[in-house]
């Protein structure tokens, strides 16, 4: 305990020692933070903001997968029309680009018989906000 306090009786005795400390906390505080930040950043996987193309594409395939599974449909292939529509964003001032289903049409299996087509038609117009007239269902 000697030695302690003898190293506390020579700090006591170093003019400015408490700018001295705070400076040597303040390095070692920033230090760590910058060292943690560097880390964060190789750790991070980048996240990219899904494109207009994306959209439209997984929103098809979704559609293509959705209408398949329903009853009497079979194998189906679907064909979206878009119209990109570009809008000023209140939040932070940035253009954001809206795709909008303009019309649709589906090629299935099922789709000579008139049950299915109203069946297709309606899931269609629900899942993209669509009238019934923008969609077409015909028989593979």
């Amino acid at each position: 305990m000697g030695k302690i306090a003898e190293l506390f009786g020579r700090l006591r005795n170093v003019k400015h020692i408490k700018v001295i400390a705070f400076a040597a906390v303040l390095v070692l505080v920033l230090g760590v933070y910058f060292l943690c930040a560097s880390c964060a950043d190789e750790t991070t996987p980048e996240v990219k903001e899904p494109t207009y193309s994306d959209y439209c594409s997984n929103m098809q395939a979704q559609i293509e997968k959705i209408v398949s599974e329903i009853s009497g449909v079979g194998s189906a292939s679907v064909v979206i029309s878009w119209d990109k529509s570009v809008t000023a964003s209140s939040f932070g001032g940035g253009v954001t680009e809206n795709p909008q289903a303009t019309g649709a049409i589906i090629v299935c299996d099922g789709g000579g018989s008139t049950k299915v087509k109203l069946d297709v038609m309606y899931a269609v117009s629900t899942l993209l906000n669509l009238s019934i007239e923008k969609i077409m269902v015909y028989p593979k």
